[in-house]
């Protein structure tokens, strides 16, 4: 079996090329909750506030080799970025729906706790039930003539 890559993200917290961090994916939750509270969080050795992060972004150039100043230009930058980096899409998603249930459940001490990268939380997308419209169906329902 192959192991898969660490996955690495890169947090803007201003303009220019020296206002970033990366982080690994462990402590993604950590910088999605800090960015939507607006508190202040340590991230890659440096302590950031949550209302100046920007985006947290897939981190290309950790794998590229690239400058942190350079950004992609055209199709060979793009194949490279396809062909040396691990695939990111939906992990930014998956753990903004983590934070979101551990909010709603009052459970914000277990943000940052979670190791993504050895033993990731089974999560499933949310089910696109709708259970107003049952209960207005089984209302019109009992109202027939």
């Amino acid at each position: 079996m192959i192991k898969e890559k660490r996955k690495f993200f890169k947090v803007k917290y201003g303009y220019s090329p020296a206002d970033q961090v990366s982080i690994s994916e462990n402590d993604l939750d950590r910088a999605i909750f800090a960015q939507r509270e607006g508190i202040v969080v340590d991230l890659g050795g440096s302590f950031i506030q949550g209302r100046n992060i920007i985006s947290i972004t897939p981190h290309y150039h950790k794998y590229t080799g690239w400058y942190d100043w350079y950004e992609p230009k055209d199709g060979d930058d793009f194949a490279q970025i396809k062909r040396d980096c691990p695939d990111f899409d939906g992990i930014i998603e998956k753990h903004k729906i983590h934070v979101s249930f551990l909010q709603k459940q009052n459970q914000i001490s277990l943000i940052g706790k979670t190791d993504w990268e050895n033993n990731p939380p089974q999560i499933e997308a949310p089910r696109n039930e709708n259970k107003l419209s049952e209960e207005i169906k089984s209302l019109s329902d009992k109202f027939k003539i």
